[in-house]
Formats: structure tokens, C-alpha cells, sequence
């Protein structure tokens, strides 16, 4: 009885059940997780969680870590030990990568590839809270940042190409950096938006595009600065952070040019030499990408589709459904009573998408990241002016029901959006899983290993084009097309337009070519001076019989391009 006496003072419990703490005990409320937190944290797990189970490493990771490797290992920041050619293209790409396996005593390349799949993670993640933290400033209703930080964490681009050993999670941050600097009320704008410019810079050479579209887009709508609309401001702003940029990244230029002899890298150059950028060609290529874009699906608006879809094997549904937010996002500018904010970003999404795949010679997807963070935020902000227009229409509405239904019926749609991104990412993963197994480990990667193993000498020259993996694990001279390591196939292609891989094998005359099955027989048909005569079939590579044993690869197109190579070995005269 005095137990229960003792319990009854100190819990009293009245009006329907509601507790009072007993006299001299105060409650504390319980700590909230601050959502910034709650944001970075299901980012980098669906991030690491993709790479954990598809263990993707991209082919151009293999191309830059050549160098990387070079570099920690005292031969200097070359892909060829003894020829300096810049044969990569983001300076923190090569540098992190090289520092990373410096620390760990050049011991594991494995060990290297994660630690730079965290960092970049970790990157992409912190992104997405940047984006998170816009969201809130601008009071964004609770459905819009799901939209937001949905679509950004699903995006199969990003994600793949923030893990698999690309930039595109440095480049979401700085990017997310600059928009920060210019949306939410922050100090020393033109110090933080400087710092995203330069770090934007070192990521890739190109990153000043990207900048400039944000820029430029920010300055004729008018947006930017909190607080502040003035375009003069805007214009010291930019001037004074484009300074700043400049300044930081000016000592990679100035080491570039003083070591290889120019700052441009001559993987650019050689992207560039089969489309010279003139106003003409560049007209010509600009009309094409605008009518396209009008249609939905089309190739410019791929930056929610899955990775290299246009191979085949993607349902014709998923892929319309991929291009509607991209579709909206890139024409929303147009519309005159729309935010000037979103305005702003939608038009740099349309500068940005139109330097992609109009100026760039090889609209790549890992570029398109880039600009889908922009998208993003433009769809977000539609959902987000979708309920404003609602809470407009429920004072018109007499109603309840009706309005019920209809705000439904939007949530649902709203929700629907990021779900089905995250299905065709879940999708993505499986497919990257067997690429992964079958096609990097169980193939090119073998392909590079039988070479060094076959080889008479490290001097021993290799024609491929897929210089990655065979370049990488076979360690050999590597005379790639379109030349990115080899200055000798940029001086072929120069003096041939329109060079053929028939022109620089017969100009180069290497020891050994590394050719798809179908690349071979297109030069043994349809090149009159038979180049493939004096060499012999050394070696079929062939996984056909591996992918044929799974029944169903989304993108099982794009697998299967790389499915059977042949090696073939110079004759001995």
C-alpha cells in the first residue's frame, strides 16, 4: 500500500489521462536531430549502399589512376612513366586519389578506389543538405524538400557517378555551394560563391561553364543576395568572387603549363579535333539540340534516365516518364508569372544543357550531374508552387471534399515522382552489379593482365579504345583513341579528318590492338589497304555465354557492346 500511496503522489493523473511529473522532477524535452543531419546521413546510405552492392568502378577511373599512381609512386603526374602528356582532366580527380594511395603505401588500389568513393559520397551528401538548407529558407513546404532531396538522392547519375570513382560528387557540392551563396541569407556571399568557383575550377577545367550559366542566369532574371536586387550588386558580387576563383585556382595553371607545356588537357584536345567549335558548326549543333528538347525523351533531356540508356534495352515507358521533369524544368523560364528564382535556374539548366550537347564534343553522361542538380531544384520548386496554387484554390472552393481529393491526388503525384527515380535507380544497381562482374573484373580487366603477361616489354604499344582497364592493369604503351593518353594518335588524327581506327594503325603500326568484334570486322571489310593482314588473331575475350545465364539486365544493350574483344598481335616479318 505505501508503494502504491507513493506512486499515486508522485504521477497525477487527470483531465483524459494526461501526466503531470511529480513535484521536483522537470521533464526535459527530448533532443531533435536537426533535419541537415537526418538529410546528409539517408543521402550518403543510399550512396554507399549502391556502391557497396554494385562495387561499380567507371573505366575512366582506371584512366586517371594511372597517373595518380604514377604520381605516389615517385614517376611523376604521367599516364606513361617518362612522357609528361596531360592525360587527365580533373586536377582533384588525379590528386585525391594520388594522396590517398600515397598514405596507404601504394598497398591496395581497392583501398584507394573506397576511400575516394567516401569522400566523394560524403560530398554528394553534404550537397544535398546545402540544397536542404535553401529548401528551408525559402519556407518550402514539407512534400517540396521530399521532392527535392528525393530526386537528388535517386538520381542514377549522380549517385553511380559520385562512387564509381568520377568528380560528379565534388561537383555537386560546389555547385550546391555557389546556389547556396546566392539563395539563402548568408555572410560573405562573394567570399563563399568564390570558394564554389574554385572549387568548381580544380574539379574539372570546364567547371567556369557551369558558373557562368548560374551567373549569367542569376544576373538577367535579377535573383540572388537576399534581401538585395540590385544587378549592380550582383555584378560586384560576381566580379569579386570570379577574382577570387581565379586566384585560387591560378597555381594549377600556372604547374600545368610549366610541366606539360600547355594548361589545356590534352584529353580535351583530343575530344575536340573531330568537332572544331566555329559559330557555324556551332549553329549547326545548336538547332538540332532546341528541337529535340521540344520532345520529350529525346537525347537532351536524359538527366533522369538511367546511365548510357540510348544502347537499348530500357522500356520506351520509363524512359518518357524520366525526360517529363527534365522537360519541365528546362522550359519553365519561359513562363512570365513564374518565380524569379526558379526562372533563373531553369535558365541556367538550359545554358548548361546546352553547352553539353551542343558544345562538348561527346555529350557524356557523367556530365549531365551537373546540371541535373539544377533541375532538381526546379522541380521542386514546381511541386512547391503546386500546393500554393492549391491553398489559392481552397478559398475558391466551396467544397471541403473536393479539395481533399484534389490535394490528394497532387500529394500523390508529388510522392510518386522521387519513387519512381528511386526505382529506376534500384533498377541501375542491378545492372551495374553484373556490368561490374562480368564485364570490368571478369573481362577488360583480364584483357589488361593476359596483355602484361604477354608482352615482351613494358615498350610494347597497345591500339584500343577502351583504355581504362586494358591501360591501366596491363601497363603497357597505350596508343587509345581518340588519343587521350597519346599526343602520336592526336598528330594522326590531325592530319587525317575524320581519322578512322584503320588510319592510325596503319600510320602508328602497333605491337598489339585491343578491338570489339564488331570494330574488327568493319575495318577488315570496309578499309581497302587490309591493315589486320599483318597482324594474327592472338586471343578472343568473350563473356556472351556469362550475360546470356542472366535473364533479365535492365540496359542489357549497353553490356553487351563490350561483350567480345579480340586481340590481335603484330606479325613478325
Amino acid at each position: 500500500m505505501c508503494v502504491c500511496s507513493s506512486l499515486r503522489k508522485a504521477v497525477d493523473v487527470k483531465d483524459g489521462g494526461a501526466r503531470k511529473p511529480a513535484r521536483g522532477i522537470v521533464e526535459r524535452p527530448r533532443p531533435k536531430i536537426p533535419g541537415g543531419w537526418v538529410v546528409f546521413g539517408i543521402v550518403l546510405a543510399i550512396s554507399l549502399s549502391f556502391a557497396l552492392y554494385t562495387n561499380h568502378a567507371w573505366e575512366d577511373f582506371y584512366i586517371t589512376y594511372r597517373s595518380s599512381k604514377n604520381l605516389a609512386t615517385g614517376n611523376g603526374l604521367v599516364f606513361t612513366p617518362g612522357e609528361r602528356v596531360h592525360a587527365f582532366t580533373s586536377p582533384l580527380n588525379v590528386l585525391i586519389p594520388a594522396g590517398l594511395s600515397y598514405a596507404t603505401g601504394n598497398q591496395s588500389d581497392d583501398l584507394v578506389l573506397w576511400l575516394y568513393r567516401i569522400i566523394t559520397a560524403t560530398a554528394q551528401a553534404g550537397a544535398a543538405v546545402l540544397l536542404y538548407k535553401i529548401a528551408k529558407a525559402q519556407s518550402m513546404k514539407t512534400l517540396a524538400i521530399f521532392v527535392l532531396v528525393g530526386l537528388f538522392a535517386t538520381n542514377a547519375k549522380i549517385v553511380d557517378y559520385s562512387i564509381n570513382g568520377q568528380e560528379v560528387g565534388l561537383m555537386m557540392f560546389f555547385i550546391a555551394l555557389a546556389l547556396h551563396s546566392l539563395l539563402a541569407p548568408v555572410r560573405g556571399s562573394a567570399v563563399r560563391l568564390g570558394l564554389a568557383w574554385a572549387g568548381l575550377m580544380w574539379t574539372r577545367p570546364d567547371g567556369w561553364v557551369y558558373a557562368g550559366a548560374i551567373a549569367g542566369a542569376f544576373f538577367l532574371f535579377n535573383v540572388g543576395l537576399p534581401g538585395d536586387r540590385s544587378r549592380m550588386k550582383l555584378l560586384k558580387t560576381f566580379c569579386g568572387a570570379g577574382l577570387l576563383a581565379a586566384v585560387l585556382y591560378l597555381p594549377w595553371v600556372i604547374w600545368a603549363w610549366s610541366y606539360y607545356g600547355s594548361p589545356i588537357p590534352n584529353t580535351m584536345i583530343a575530344k575536340g579535333l573531330d568537332e572544331p567549335i566555329d559559330p557555324l558548326s556551332l549553329a549547326q549543333h545548336t538547332i538540332p539540340v532546341l528541337l529535340q528538347s521540344v520532345y520529350i525523351g529525346k537525347v537532351p533531356l536524359r538527366l533522369f534516365t538511367p546511365v548510357y540508356y540510348h544502347f537499348g534495352g530500357w522500356n520506351s515507358a520509363v524512359i518518357f516518364f524520366c525526360g517529363v521533369p527534365a522537360w519541365l524544368a528546362l522550359w519553365y523560364w519561359i513562363l512570365p508569372f513564374g518565380k524569379r528564382e526558379t526562372r533563373a535556374l531553369s535558365f541556367a539548366f538550359l545554358l548548361g544543357n546546352w553547352y553539353i550537347c551542343a558544345v562538348a564534343p561527346f555529350p557524356c553522361d557523367w556530365y549531365f550531374p551537373s546540371v541535373a542538380i539544377l533541375a532538381v531544384c526546379v522541380v521542386a520548386q514546381i511541386a512547391q508552387q503546386g500546393f500554393e496554387v492549391l491553398d489559392l484554390l481552397k478559398k475558391g472552393l466551396t467544397s471541403d471534399r473536393t479539395f481533399r481529393q484534389v490535394l490528394w491526388t497532387y500529394r500523390g503525384l508529388v510522392v510518386a515522382l522521387p519513387i519512381f527515380t528511386a526505382l529506376v535507380l534500384v533498377a541501375s544497381a542491378w545492372e551495374f552489379r553484373i556490368q561490374q562482374r562480368v564485364i570490368e573484373d571478369g573481362h577488360r580487366k583480364q584483357v589488361g593482365l593476359w596483355l602484361r603477361a604477354n608482352a615482351k616489354s613494358p615498350k610494347d604499344t597497345v591500339f584500343l579504345e577502351p583504355l581504362g582497364y586494358i591501360g591501366y592493369f596491363s601497363q603497357l604503351k597505350m596508343l587509345d583513341y581518340p588519343g587521350l593518353s597519346s599526343p602520336e594518335v592526336v598528330a594522326v588524327r590531325r592530319q587525317h579528318a575524320r581519322s578512322t581506327f584503320a588510319d592510325i594503325i596503319v600510320a602508328l603500326q602497333p605491337d598489339w590492338l585491343v578491338l570489339r568484334s564488331f570494330e574488327a570486322d568493319n575495318i577488315a571489310r570496309g578499309d581497302p589497304r587490309k591493315p589486320l593482314d599483318k597482324y594474327k588473331v592472338a586471343k578472343v575475350f568473350d563473356v556472351s555465354k556469362q550475360l546470356e545465364a542472366y535473364s533479365s539486365i535492365p540496359g542489357r544493350a549497353y553490356l553487351e557492346f563490350d561483350q567480345e574483344f579480340v586481340v590481335f598481335k603484330k606479325k613478325e616479318k
